[in-house]
């Protein structure tokens, strides 16, 4: 099956009114396609995937082409970031979505169609970025070869979105970290009440730095947990 069938299949579903299934669909296509774009020999699968997202942000956003970042659960995160954890691994590995994240239809103003973005909790994430995502997809100059019977439609759908389509092979998204410079990495690993715990970190981080680190990461998580019981 290839990551056209991806996206056939992803529209079969949505027509359905199967979005989150759609989703899924979309999601492995992105997988696929950054795989091609971020080599598996250079690229480990998570960075793989939010440097693809993070190329494509401004087709995916339909504006804002990079460091987009949205208020959730209590601190600003990436885009990407929410796209992996929060969308891609749950939606496959639990099978749901996230109880704080809803999908939202657009609404239409003056016969258009007009991007839903809610901020707070839960967040509410526009329906048509995911459509979008696959647009990216189907767009990726990676994936010509797929599409051959559309390579028209696909170079006006470009030419018409301009500076938004993603025009370097560079990845510029904050914080990256190929395999090897993941492998120069520090480590310190511990035990607490039976359960193993590891942190990888830079080796220009000096301890003190690490230890305030992990003190600010210590309360973040505990405004997490809190926000959560509520």
């Amino acid at each position: 099956m290839s990551i056209r069938s991806r996206l056939e299949d992803a529209t079969a579903l949505w027509t359905a009114g199967r979005k989150e299934g759609a989703f899924v669909q979309i999601l492995i296509a992105v997988a696929a396609t950054s795989r091609k774009r971020y080599s598996r020999d250079e690229w480990d699968d998570s960075e793989s995937f939010r440097n693809y997202v993070y190329d494509e942000m401004g087709v995916i956003t339909g504006g804002p082409k990079y460091d987009v970042a949205l208020p959730f659960r209590g601190r600003t995160v990436p885009l990407e970031d929410i796209l992996y954890a929060h969308f891609r691994c749950q939606l496959l590995h639990e099978a749901d979505l996230p109880e704080d994240i809803n999908l939202i239809e657009p609404v239409v103003e003056h016969g258009q169609p007009k991007t839903v973005l809610q901020l707070g909790t839960p967040l509410g994430f526009p329906v048509d970025w995911i459509q979008r995502l696959a647009t990216a997809v189907w767009l990726a100059l990676e994936n010509d070869s797929l599409w051959p019977d559309e390579s028209d439609k696909r170079k006006a759908a470009r030419e018409q979105l301009g500076t938004l389509v993603h025009d370097s092979a560079f990845c510029r998204r904050p914080g990256l970290q190929t395999k090897q410079m993941k492998n120069r990495n520090e480590r310190m690993s511990w035990t607490e009440d039976g359960i193993s715990f590891a942190v990888s970190y830079s080796p220009s981080v000096s301890r003190d730095r690490l230890a305030t680190y992990l003190t600010s990461k210590g309360k973040e998580l505990a405004e997490d947990t809190n926000i959560s019981a509520k």
